[in-house]
């Protein structure tokens, strides 16, 4: 009886393309795994970083895609200039949500100097509403990644 080494051996003796064949599409195989692979990767990685610069009053600012075509967001990095607290809430207005910033650890509102960051991991940030109490002020500076490919030509800021 013929073991599987002399079967092997006879059918690449009879026809050496036969190995060819198989490395080849084993080869094929593998490509269309990296490279379906290689697109879960890139839209997971951000293609652009935007720097925007607000003063905050007690009259709701809402940042979402009519204002700001750079939306949606992946992450978002906030920083209160001060000089008073400001209250951020993401997608949802007034709604207590796992992002809503009253959530956190740093509730009370972010405070003058503090910084508040979250990543989503892809695009999910449609709106953020920024807002200071009765007579208060702030300056805040938000940088936000974001895909590339979602941008005009050249953003203009509707507020």
């Amino acid at each position: 009886m013929a073991c599987k080494k002399d079967n092997v051996d006879i059918i690449l003796k009879e026809r050496p393309y036969v190995a060819q064949v198989i490395q080849t599409q084993l080869l094929n195989d593998i490509a269309g795994i990296l490279y379906e692979q290689l697109a879960v990767e890139k839209d997971a990685i951000p293609d652009l970083l935007r720097k925007y610069e607000f003063v905050i009053d007690s009259t709701v600012l809402e940042l979402n895609e009519d204002k700001l075509p750079s939306m949606p967001w992946i992450s978002i990095t906030v920083f209160n200039d001060g000089a008073d607290p400001v209250h951020i809430y993401l997608n949802d207005y007034g709604v207590e949500t796992i992002y809503d910033l009253n959530q956190t650890p740093t509730d009370p509102p972010l405070g003058a100097g503090d910084t508040f960051q979250i990543d989503m991991r892809a695009s999910k940030i449609k709106k953020l509403f920024l807002v200071c109490e009765q007579g208060k002020t702030a300056s805040v500076r938000i940088f936000a990644t974001m895909k590339e490919y979602r941008l005009q030509q050249r953003e203009e800021v509707r507020l």
